[in-house]
C-alpha cells in the first residue's frame, strides 16, 4: 500500500496535497433578487487553515437548479485585506482577479470568453481593500467601526483595472435572527459616483464577526453581463457561529 502511494506521488505529484487537504469550515450564501425576492444562485464556501490561520478559500457558484456555473479561489495568507484571487464564470467566460506581490498588485480581467485578457500592475494607495478582503477589513477594524467612526479606503476593482474611494460606517447595533449584529453601510466616497452607485448594506455577527447578510450589487452577472442586485443570506454550521 505504501509503495502504491509513493508511486502515485511520483507520477502525479500535484494531486497529493489536494488529496490530503481538507477544509476546516464549509458554509453557503443564498442570493435572492433584491426586487422580486426570487432565488437566483448560491455561493458555496470552503475555508482552509494552516496553524489556525485562514490561508485560502474555494468558492463554487451554483444556479437555482444546483448546477455549478463559476468558481473563485482566494488567498488570504500574505495580505488578508488585499488578497490574491481569481473568479471565473463558465457561462460567458467572465474572468477577473489579482496577483498580489508585496505592495504591488496585478489586476486582470475580461468580460467575455472571446475578449483578450487586460491587465494593469501598480501600487495602490493605502489603506486598500479588495474582494473578500473587505470581511477582514471589518474584522481588523471592528472596534473603530463599532464606535461609529466612518472609515475610508481604496477599493480595488479588477474589472475596471482601477480603484475607487469607498467608506464604511455603522448604521446601527441590532439583532439578526436572534443574534447580536452590527449593521454597516458601504458606499462610494465620491459625491458624483454616489448618485449612481447605491450603498451596500451588510450585517455582521458580533460574536464571530462573520457576515450574515449582504444587500447590493453582486459580483455575479445576469445573462446580459450586468451585475445582479441581490440580497445574500448566509447559512453557517453550528461550529462556525459557536466556535
Amino acid at each position: 500500500m505504501i509503495r502504491k502511494i509513493l508511486i502515485f506521488a511520483i507520477v502525479f505529484p500535484s494531486f497529493l496535497p489536494l488529496w490530503a487537504e481538507k477544509p476546516k469550515y464549509q458554509y453557503f450564501g443564498k442570493a435572492y433578487d433584491l426586487n422580486t425576492g426570487k432565488y437566483i444562485y448560491s455561493d458555496n464556501h470552503k475555508e482552509y487553515y494552516n496553524n489556525g490561520k485562514h490561508v485560502h478559500s474555494d468558492i463554487l457558484y451554483k444556479d437555482a437548479e444546483g448546477k455549478v456555473f463559476g468558481t473563485k479561489h482566494i488567498e488570504f495568507d500574505k495580505n488578508s485585506e488585499v488578497p490574491t484571487f481569481k473568479t471565473e464564470d463558465f457561462r460567458d467566460g467572465y474572468t477577473e482577479g489579482a496577483d498580489v506581490k508585496g505592495k504591488s498588485v496585478r489586476l486582470f480581467s475580461k468580460r467575455k470568453k472571446e475578449d483578450p485578457l487586460v491587465e494593469r500592475t501598480y501600487t495602490p494607495k493605502y489603506p486598500a481593500v479588495m474582494d473578500g478582503g473587505f470581511d477582514y477589513f471589518v474584522r481588523n477594524n471592528w472596534e473603530t467601526l463599532a464606535k461609529g467612526e466612518r472609515m475610508s479606503f481604496h477599493f480595488l476593482a479588477p474589472i475596471q483595472l482601477d480603484d475607487y474611494k469607498f467608506a464604511a460606517e455603522k448604521i446601527k447595533d441590532g439583532e439578526w435572527k436572534g443574534r447580536s449584529a452590527l449593521y454597516l453601510r458601504l458606499e462610494v466616497d465620491n459625491f458624483l459616483l454616489k448618485q449612481v452607485v447605491k450603498p451596500f448594506l451588510l450585517v455582521y455577527d458580533v460574536q464571530t464577526r462573520r457576515i450574515l447578510q449582504f444587500e447590493g450589487l453582486s459580483n455575479i452577472n445576469d445573462e446580459n453581463g450586468k451585475s445582479l442586485k441581490v440580497k445574500i443570506v448566509y447559512d453557517y454550521p453550528k461550529d462556525v457561529l459557536e466556535p
